[in-house]
């Protein structure tokens, strides 16, 4: 039985004016298009966009057989050539753990240090 890997990342998208002239809703249709799970980010961490308006994200992923560096390269080269005509912008590309909520990460508080004295 084959297990497949869940690779890719957050795209950045502004639609605003204020980066580019962007359109997220095509760049979420183009993507979905070519194959990838696109998950647009929850109305609930919104308000934590405040310092760019129009800025959106949304996670954009391809499950694979096998992961490499190679592929990481490939996959993000891939999601850019279809999101940047957008506005669309992938920094970041690997394997997603299914265990971690998405976005959640992004928008976390910074973990508490703990120091030994």
């Amino acid at each position: 039985m084959t297990v497949y890997h869940p690779v890719g990342g957050y795209v950045s998208c502004n639609d605003s004016g204020y980066l580019t002239d962007g359109d997220p809703d095509a760049a979420e249709l183009a993507l979905r298009r070519a194959g990838f799970d696109v998950m647009r980010m929850p109305e609930k961490f919104h308000d934590r966009l405040d310092k760019i308006p129009g800025d959106d994200f949304m996670l954009v992923t391809r499950r694979v057989a096998q992961l490499s560096y190679e592929l990481y390269g490939q996959v993000m080269d891939e999601i850019n050539a279809i999101a940047r005509p957008y506005g669309g912008d992938l920094s970041e590309c690997g394997w997603m753990n299914p265990d971690n909520p998405p976005f959640e990460e992004i928008f976390a508080e910074p973990r508490q240090r703990r120091y030994r004295h």
